[in-house]
């Protein structure tokens, strides 16, 4: 239940000093969370290892429990005794409290945390921050990657069916932002409607096909 932006963010605001202390970063993905996580190891130096979690039944992710037993492996069986927790999920504390001896720093979003996990870890010494105080730096450089490569991946498909998904190109635009999940203002959108979809080059491929390009 991270959000890839502000977790880039997070990595922004960190000297090299601080960022060296981080040996690896593990995503446990699903496939109803954005792409934009499979973007993020473009942007640090830090070993990423993105694990896509597939589902049983539809309606049940497995993501949660995949994680828990990920932390467990590193712990056991790699001896690593500190982790960093991106998640503001109240059931991982089921993992804190299962590893007394393993150091944990979780890391949460406000408006996705209630008061009581808080309290908890507060009670028992488990150190916590808000990843909204990072989320001051300038992100714009992973927001224009993730829309460009949902563009790209638009354009693909038409090239490929010759099928487009929406003719009103503010309407288009706002698609690509919900599949991003990023929000924007009106000004941003017209912005990248004008950098990007009114730039996109009209072509004839080899075939005598035609394609659609950046």
């Amino acid at each position: 239940n991270a959000d890839v932006y502000k977790l880039y963010s997070v990595l922004k605001g960190l000297n090299p000093n601080e960022l060296s202390k981080i040996s690896k970063i593990i995503l446990y993905d699903d496939k109803n969370t954005t792409f934009a996580w499979k973007l993020l190891k473009q942007f640090t130096d830090i070993e990423t290892e993105h694990i896509n979690v597939e589902r049983v039944t539809y309606a049940k992710s497995l993501v949660d429990i995949k994680l828990t037993a990920g932390v467990c492996k590193e712990f056991y069986e790699n001896h690593v005794d500190s982790f960093i927790l991106f998640s503001s999920d109240s059931d991982f504390w089921g993992l804190i409290s299962s590893l007394p001896t393993a150091n944990f720093l979780v890391m949460i979003e406000s408006s996705k945390c209630g008061e009581n996990i808080k309290e908890t870890l507060r009670e028992n010494r488990i150190y916590y921050c808000s990843v909204d105080d990072f989320s001051t730096f300038n992100i714009s450089q992973i927001y224009n990657a993730a829309l460009k490569d949902a563009l790209q991946k638009e354009l693909d498909k038409f090239n490929i069916t010759g099928n487009w998904s929406e003719l009103n190109s503010r309407l288009f635009v706002d698609q690509l932002y919900k599949k991003c999940r990023i929000n924007a203002t009106e000004n941003e959108r017209q912005n990248f409607i004008d950098k990007y979809i009114k730039t996109i080059k009209f072509k004839i491929n080899e075939e005598g096909n035609f394609c659609l390009s950046l």
